[in-house]
């Protein structure tokens, strides 16, 4: 099952409902912009690829799931490695973004 549609059933509101389908739109988005990068060597990102909305994307996610927002790892991955031009992410999500424990997620 699509581990962002867990976590938006989860909370049942139509705000994390509706998260939860711009996540599994930006994961598919982002999945097929890695393979074309993936098959040419000297190919870049422009700004409007799929990595310029994963750090706004996953403070949204951290906002709305809290904790369980460490399950996307995907997302946290492309969130906290990524040349993002979506804006800064706040020094608090960053700790959290690195640090599971000190964001209180289960281990």
């Amino acid at each position: 099952m699509n581990p962002y549609s867990v976590l938006g059933s989860g909370l049942g509101t139509n705000e994390a409902t509706s998260l939860s389908a711009r996540l599994s739109a930006w994961h598919d988005a982002m999945v097929a912009h890695e393979r074309r990068l993936g098959t040419r060597a000297n190919d870049v990102c422009d700004d409007d690829c799929p990595h310029a909305d994963a750090r706004a994307l996953w403070c949204e996610a951290v906002e709305l799931f809290g904790p369980r927002a460490h399950e996307l790892t995907f997302l946290r991955s492309r969130a906290t490695t990524t040349r993002s031009t979506s804006g800064d992410m706040p020094p608090e999500i960053m700790l959290h973004a690195a640090d599971p424990i000190a964001a209180g997620a289960e281990m």
